[in-house]
């Protein structure tokens, strides 16, 4: 199991990656989540989407980020301790 974090530019397209992956990758809704990394919510806050992927649809996920705009930020061990 993997934790994979993505910066997108906006709140929007944070959630329609969210939602792409849920349903690309038949996941759990609990294992991915978008925050707004601003103060207010706003749609034109920058966005980070953050979950737990299988080590099988790693590669997947990771491609679906980047085509979607993302930029990975966090890809680690789920196991890993923070720096």
């Amino acid at each position: 199991m993997r934790v994979l974090a993505a910066s997108f530019p906006d709140d929007r397209s944070a959630c329609a990656a969210r939602d792409h992956l849920i349903n690309t990758l038949t996941l759990d809704a609990s294992q991915i989540g978008v925050k707004a990394l601003a103060y207010g919510r706003r749609r034109t806050d920058v966005a980070i989407l953050a979950g737990r992927f299988d080590d099988d649809v790693v590669a997947t996920a990771r491609d679906a980020v980047s085509q979607l705009g993302g930029t990975l930020v966090i890809d680690m061990d789920d196991e890993a301790g923070n720096a």
